[in-house]
């Protein structure tokens, strides 16, 4: 775990430069949101119409592509799979009020700066879990009905607020999510606990630059970053 010696505390307090991060961009399934259990079982239950089983090796790969892109490897016919994705979301969508965040969510409110979602999960979905839980401090929500690719769009998004990527920390909590933050130039913070959707192990495998086990860690390590003046290569 990251350890921040209390210099940096104070050195924060009194420093009168421009902090060196200006976006976060959030991963939502097993970063923001304990999903996984629920979301996991309802892909089940309409897979088993079409006589496939989840498997361990289609469960990994869940959340790394949009839900359509998904549901195209699973061995459904390619006439199918706009259907059953369409029905997965609905059951998604009908479920919002049975997520519950992650641990320590609330602490994101002390970052200062840009916080958007980018996610593929349905962006009506995401919506209405945040409308429940009450959290009104993410400035945007990408779902994957305005992208299909998450190196692209977080490379929009520092087109469109003007930033360069290395301004940019993107939190997710799968080993897959390094490489979308080291595609995108941007640095990486993985969050591994038991709502995660990939293994420490795995993740450690690919060298995040960060390593949290709650949400919490994050805002030491944005400190941690302006202060330091560390620079991406």
């Amino acid at each position: 775990m990251l350890k921040i010696k209390m210099s940096y505390f104070f050195k924060s307090l009194f420093s009168k430069k421009e902090n060196q991060i200006k976006m976060v961009v959030f991963d939502f399934d097993g970063t923001l949101a304990d999903t996984r259990k629920l979301l996991l079982a309802i892909v089940k239950k309409h897979l088993l119409k079409f006589n496939i089983s989840l498997t361990g090796s289609l469960i990994k790969v869940f959340g790394n592509a949009p839900l359509k892109d998904y549901i195209s490897l699973t061995g459904i016919r390619n006439d199918f799979v706009k259907s059953v994705a369409k029905s997965i979301e609905d059951d998604f969508i009908l479920e919002y009020e049975n997520i519950k965040s992650a641990k320590n969510i609330e602490n994101l409110k002390e970052i200062n700066c840009v916080k958007i979602i980018v996610s593929n999960n349905a962006t009506e979905f995401i919506e209405r879990v945040l409308g429940h839980w009450k959290l009104k401090f993410f400035d945007e929500v990408y779902g994957a009905d305005h992208f299909t690719d998450k190196v692209i769009a977080i490379k929009h998004l520092a087109k469109k607020y003007n930033l360069s990527t290395d301004e940019i920390v993107y939190v997710g909590d799968k080993d897959k999510d390094v490489s979308v933050a080291r595609e995108s130039g941007c640095y990486s913070v993985i969050v591994s606990n038991k709502i995660a959707w990939s293994s420490k192990k795995d993740i450690e495998k690919m060298k995040p630059d960060f390593l949290i086990e709650d949400l919490s860690g994050l805002v030491k390590i944005i400190q941690h970053i302006n202060m330091s003046e560390i620079s991406r290569v």
